[in-house]
């Protein structure tokens, strides 16, 4: 009996050449820093945009304050 899998998933079993190139340069320290900056300044980024869109779209106040508040928790985590 030969079990067979499709293509889709072969592709885990494999690192991308983003892939080998990311973890091989995030044995950089340096690299490894910046990285992590820049992926935390993006997720920020991107929930000021969640937050302006709905002020724009005169969203209910409950959830542009639910917003904010998820703004301001991972503000604070990150902060520590």
């Amino acid at each position: 009996m030969t079990i067979t899998t499709s293509k889709k998933n072969n592709r885990n079993l494999h690192e991308t050449n983003y892939e080998e190139y990311r973890n091989k340069e995030q044995e950089n320290t340096e690299f490894r820093e910046k990285y992590l900056f820049a992926k935390e300044k993006l997720h920020l980024e991107l929930m000021v945009e969640t937050v302006k869109e709905s002020i724009l779209k005169k969203k209910d106040e409950k959830i542009i304050m639910r917003n904010l508040n998820k703004l301001s928790r991972y503000i604070g985590r990150i902060a520590l």
